[in-house]
């Protein structure tokens, strides 16, 4: 699929992960794959824990950040969601100046909450994988939240909060 072709998600300005305005971001953006939430990085080096292998900490953003967005386009009721829980694995080093893939999926909307999982990829080889439960945010919180982000190249995912948009 061409950069052209892909769903890409909502995306704000000073997000520390797809902020396109934050300097000390990565400055990634997530779309929709299938039954996919997917982001393909390279991330920059200032994001290290060691030489070259990226802070546990980005690494469990990513994954946290995408399990959230397959929440919200999967799930039911198509609210903004926060993270309940996150339970990452560490399994290989995740590398900074190397592509890597995040892929995160809803594996079960139980009204509540909502579960996910996600795995990082570099070279095909699972470097972490993730599970999570998130909580919808309420009406008025995503309200809040929706000002903040920004819809080029988001069609078809839009319409998530259309009746937000519209102050319905």
């Amino acid at each position: 699929m061409s950069d052209h072709e892909r769903e890409y998600l909502p995306h704000s300005s000073g997000c520390f992960l797809c902020g396109d305005e934050n300097p000390a971001g990565i400055r990634t953006r997530f779309y929709v794959e299938g039954s996919e939430v997917r982001g393909r990085i390279t991330l920059p080096r200032h994001v290290n824990g060691y030489k070259n292998v990226a802070h546990g900490g980005v690494v469990a953003a990513l994954l946290d950040e995408t399990m959230g967005w397959a929440a919200t386009v999967f799930g039911k009721t198509h609210p903004m969601y926060l993270t309940g829980e996150l339970t990452v694995k560490y399994l290989a080093p995740v590398p900074v100046g190397e592509e890597i893939e995040v892929r995160s999926r809803l594996v079960e909307d139980a009204g509540r909450l909502a579960y996910s999982e996600g795995e990082i990829l570099h070279g095909g080889k699972v470097c972490a994988r993730a599970k999570g439960k998130f909580a919808p945010m309420s009406r008025e919180g995503t309200a809040e939240v929706i000002p903040y982000l920004k819809f080029e190249s988001c069609r078809r995912f839009r319409k998530i909060f259309d009746s937000y948009l519209e102050g319905r």
